[in-house]
């Protein structure tokens, strides 16, 4: 009997431990889980409120021109605060607000703000313990980088033969000129504008103040030196390129997002190099110039005409009015489709740009030598190029794939930059069916990495259709198609714009 009761008061007790354990250590854990569960799900909700307010301000910090005017600076900090308000809802699970703040600020290459908050946050059953209420906070930094953008426009004959000059110039204005249309800001941005037939043009000095210094982008525009003497001027997309590239690098802006804007209407069908002359020609040394070949079809028959030399830069219209000096004793004086007759080394192994090459900080790398920077005959069409051999200029062909290798080869040492990290844009503007010799759509995604591009088949018998272009360590870009209306082309445009907001956040 007296064993039997111990053992009921052992039991008695360990009821007794097991409440008190209860009361003192497991309630407190369970209370411990609940509130801290509370805890994650509020902080959480705080951090999304703070990236929100930082991400939703990035648009008024970027058309931002002065960090140091009240006006600005309080605009931006009111949509800050709207996007975090929208975010997290008054008394969240209880909680109170107790700091906030937004700060904008100007950094290297751009512009950033900084969003911090805090909140208090009420303890449900860790109140047992003495603890009443608990504190969390979160940052966000959202960077806006500023552009400093180069529009590259093709000028070639077939864009007026289209009357496609007016389309571009009216989508241009939208795009880049009008304060109300444009994402680029005045004052706060860098734009430049370069155009290409045969020769090339600085058409806009680039500059910050594009849209309101004098003269402006507009004017620019206005002032395009599209073809409209005889419609015949050829498509040099390797010196396009390159002279938008060299631009980049006169503004030094490492820090910003660096961008070629590439519109074309076609293939390349021109390239500019230094070119060695027989004794006919004289003087015996080498000159540069602008070779060109017929535009029509694709692939290119080895029936076309090849031209002569013009001069690189743009002077006066027509094109093929201005000849690469001297002349003296060359066939292509008096009759330009017999240029293949006067220089002994045709097509060079090695063509580039003449103008604006050198070395040092304010040159893109690898173009120390005038005329020579990039091989004509590998590239992307290499595989359905004759033999290294064919360099003879009176294959037009040879020199049509010639032209369109230097321009690829050109855009692929722009991608390859990891100084200034340049990215292409490229808009492919077609036109009716049968008119004209359509841009290759392929090819101009290549040229700007499109990472969302799969091809067409553009051209089947080199690349077939359902393959992706984007080349890996290569800086991506974007390319976009658009038909000859200024609808059209402005969808293109607005492509653009929806890139540049989520790349420059």
């Amino acid at each position: 009997m007296r064993f039997t009761k111990k053992r009921r008061d052992q039991q008695g007790f360990a009821l007794i431990y097991v409440t008190f354990m209860a009361a003192f250590l497991l309630i407190p854990m369970a209370g411990l889980a609940i509130d801290f569960g509370m805890l994650y799900n509020i902080k959480a909700r705080l951090q999304t409120a703070c990236d929100a307010a930082a991400i939703g301000a990035g648009y008024m910090l970027h058309n931002s021109t002065n960090l140091n005017d009240p006006t600005q600076v309080a605009a931006i900090k009111d949509a800050a605060q709207r996007y975090f308000n929208a975010n997290y809802p008054t008394h969240y699970f209880g909680s109170t607000i107790v700091s906030y703040d937004s700060t904008p600020a100007s950094s290297t290459g751009g512009k950033n703000i900084t969003v911090r908050a805090t909140a208090t946050v009420p303890m449900l059953l860790m109140r047992v313990l003495g603890i009443t209420q608990s504190t969390v906070g979160a940052m966000a930094v959202s960077n806006v980088r500023y552009i400093a953008m180069m529009i590259v426009v093709d000028r070639s004959g077939s864009v007026t033969r289209e009357s496609a000059d007016g389309i571009i110039k009216s989508a241009l204005n939208t795009f880049v000129a009008a304060s109300s249309t444009s994402y680029l800001v005045d004052g706060t941005d860098t734009v430049g504008m370069v155009s290409f037939g045969g020769t090339w043009n600085l058409d806009y000095s680039p500059t910050l103040h594009f849209q309101s210094g004098t003269p402006n982008i507009g004017t620019a525009i206005s002032n395009i030196p599209f073809d409209t003497v005889n419609n015949a001027s050829s498509t040099n997309t390797m010196e396009g390129l390159y002279q938008a590239w060299y631009q980049l690098y006169q503004m030094n802006l490492p820090g910003s997002l660096n961008v070629i804007l590439l519109l074309t209407d076609g293939r390349p069908s021109a390239f500019t190099s230094y070119f060695t002359p027989t004794a006919n020609c004289s003087p015996l040394s080498q000159r540069s110039g602008v070779f060109t070949t017929t535009v029509g079809s694709w692939p290119p028959p080895t029936s076309n005409n090849s031209y002569g030399l013009y001069t690189s830069i743009f002077s006066t219209l027509p094109e093929n009015n201005n000849l690469a000096p001297p002349t003296n004793g060359c066939a292509y004086k008096t009759n330009q489709n017999n240029v293949y007759s006067d220089f002994s080394s045709a097509i060079p192994g090695s063509v580039g740009p003449v103008d604006n090459v050198g070395s040092g900080s304010g040159y893109p790398p690898g173009f120390s030598t005038k005329g020579t920077g990039i091989g004509t005959q590998t590239g992307y069409y290499s595989a359905s190029l004759p033999p290294a051999s064919c360099t003879n200029m009176k294959n037009a062909q040879c020199g049509r794939y010639s032209a369109f290798n230097a321009a690829d080869n050109m855009a692929a040492k722009i991608r390859t930059d990891t100084t200034l990290s340049p990215m292409i844009f490229a808009i492919g503007l077609h036109y009716a069916a049968g008119s004209e010799e359509p841009p290759d759509d392929d090819w101009l995604a290549r040229v700007a990495n499109d990472p969302n591009y799969v091809t067409v088949g553009s051209d089947a018998s080199h690349v077939a259709a359902g393959k992706t272009v984007y080349q890996a360590g290569q800086t991506p870009g974007m390319y976009c198609t658009a038909t000859n209306t200024l609808a059209g082309l402005n969808t293109c445009f607005q492509q653009v714009t929806s890139h540049l907001l989520r790349l420059t956040q």
